[in-house]
């Protein structure tokens, strides 16, 4: 009778509190996966200059071709933020559903899993016979 408590608590950890548990570490892992590459501040600072790189402001009226330089230098130093930004957002999205599909088939192998375990000692004892 033990045995049988035993195997009846293991199956009601197994597909209750279990699955809380793995949500958690779950969770835990887009967390850590959003903070690494701190997906809401380079969301916010897109198009922000790379490095904060810019030139000084400098009046219109005093010196135009200094301010068009400036106005050239600061539109480069945008897109070089911009392009490298971009890529480190892609970078994060991968990186969130790669963490995203493991965690879904970490969740239907703890499902099946028992399954599985019973079959192979099946197989295995089946094996042995013949």
């Amino acid at each position: 009778m033990p045995l049988l408590a035993l195997m009846r608590d293991y199956f009601v950890w197994h597909y209750s509190l279990a699955y809380v548990d793995i949500v958690h570490i779950w969770w835990n892992y887009l967390w850590y996966v959003n903070h690494l590459f701190s997906f809401p501040d380079v969301v916010r600072s897109w198009v922000a200059p790379f490095k904060r790189l810019q030139e000084k402001k400098v009046s219109l009226i005093i010196d135009p071709g200094e301010f068009f330089g400036n106005m050239v230098v600061n539109f480069i130093m945008r897109m070089v933020g911009f392009v490298l930004r971009s890529a480190l957002i892609g970078i994060a999205i991968i990186c969130f559903f790669i963490v995203l599909l493991l965690g879904m088939a970490i969740i239907l192998l703890w499902t099946i899993l028992p399954i599985l375990v019973g079959h192979f000692f099946i197989t295995g004892i089946h094996s042995l016979t013949f």
